[in-house]
């Protein structure tokens, strides 16, 4: 009976780890697109082109463009949480040079992602701090 029940959690465990891996794995080979920033939703002022962010799982690098200025970094994912390093950026200025320090400062408070459909979120202790729209190819 022990040994069955070790069987047991073990394929339940080999379950949950593939829908995460699954999970992860729609988070590549897609442009997401920002939506709302700490409960607003992003309007930037000059530029047509949206805040985005993209993510390369084998290599654990993230890339993207900021309100003014292209980013890039590593994170790292494990299940559903998510943590991304400090990231570096060219140094621009613009308008909007506030909404992308609330969007780096928001990288460093994340710690999960939850995906639903084409809508990505990230949430920092159970909050969602940001959405994201999978951007049509």
């Amino acid at each position: 009976m022990k040994s069955f029940l070790i069987l047991f959690f073990f394929i339940l465990g080999g379950i949950g780890s593939c829908d995460s891996t699954r999970e992860a794995a729609k988070l590549k080979d897609a442009k997401w697109e920002l939506q709302t920033l700490n409960g607003e939703k992003v309007e930037l002022t000059e530029s047509k082109d949206a805040m985005f962010i993209q993510f390369d799982i084998a290599e654990k690098r993230v890339n993207g463009r900021a309100a003014c200025n292209r980013f890039f970094g590593q994170f790292e994912l494990d299940d559903l949480k998510l943590k991304f390093s400090p990231v570096g950026a060219t140094r621009m200025s613009c308008p909007d040079l506030q909404k992308e320090t609330e969007f780096f400062e928001m990288l460093e408070k994340v710690d999960s992602f939850r995906l639903k459909d084409d809508m990505l979120s990230f949430l920092s202790k159970g909050e969602v701090v940001a959405t994201f729209k999978k951007a049509e190819a």
